[in-house]
């Protein structure tokens, strides 16, 4: 039997170190979602299946710490979660984003979108007044970056322009419907595809945070039911692009 020089074990065991530390994040948010034990930041917003504004204290209020299938996806000092949680038989698909302080994550950011048809639910809030909300300005150079990404994603939309959604998305983006069902990007792509070209998404209350490699735009769409949902965009090649849209109704 051939044995490991001292510097080849050298070698592996610093590799499998790397190897746990690269892990080692996500399974330690993993950990925490699964536990229930969910800290949420002071400066938390989030947004709630009914599509209401939610606070830390609403948010840890309502937060039951049931167990779930979670996805968790760690990009740096920031950690992006989905999963499903049930209870009842009603089923919600949720959306949290994790951010590392010192030696503590916390919940700065989340969305929770019920899937299927309800009965269970508020009435929904109807249309909002037809004055044109006021044009929005990034405050700062990341901001401007992603807010451009924002723009470039809503116009595809309206030209019918699949392209310019493939250049400004992951190839794994998902977008979320306000039932909660999933659509991957190739399916959206076809769909965007095929349509005919129409205005703009008006939208508002438009909210950006970044969190290091990590964005995320909160804001209101006016549609004939209008949403409220959360874009998350990831850095890559020094373009912001969209990973995942979650959607939900607003209702009273």
């Amino acid at each position: 039997m051939k044995v490991k020089s001292g510097a080849a074990i050298t070698t592996a065991i610093a590799l499998a170190i790397a190897t746990l530390h690269a892990q080692s994040p996500a399974d330690e948010v993993s950990r925490l979602e699964q536990q229930g034990k969910r800290v949420y930041a002071r400066t938390y917003r989030g947004i709630s299946g009914a599509g209401q504004y939610e606070t830390a204290d609403e948010a840890r209020n309502s937060d039951s710490g049931r167990r779930q299938e979670v996805r968790v996806e760690v990009h740096g000092t920031a950690a992006i979660v989905t999963g499903v949680e049930t209870t009842a038989g009603a089923a919600d698909r949720v959306l949290r984003i994790w951010v590392k302080e010192g030696d503590r994550w916390q919940i700065v950011a989340g969305q929770t979108t019920w899937i299927g048809g309800r009965t269970d639910v508020p009435d929904l809030s109807g249309p909002l007044p037809a004055a044109a909300p006021a044009p929005f300005t990034p405050a700062s150079a990341a901001e401007v970056a992603i807010w451009r990404s924002q723009e470039a994603l809503m116009r595809s939309f309206a030209d019918a322009d699949p392209d310019s959604y493939r250049r400004f998305s992951t190839a794994q983006s998902l977008r979320m419907t306000t039932a909660g069902d999933a659509i991957p990007r190739e399916q959206w792509l076809d769909t965007i595809a095929k349509r005919a070209k129409g205005p703009m998404a008006v939208v508002d209350e438009i909210r950006i945070a970044v969190f290091g490699d990590v964005g995320l735009v909160t804001l209101r769409g006016h549609e004939a039911n209008p949403t409220r949902q959360s874009w998350v965009y990831l850095l890559q090649d020094s373009v912001w692009k969209l990973h995942l849209r979650f959607t939900c109704a607003i209702r009273n």
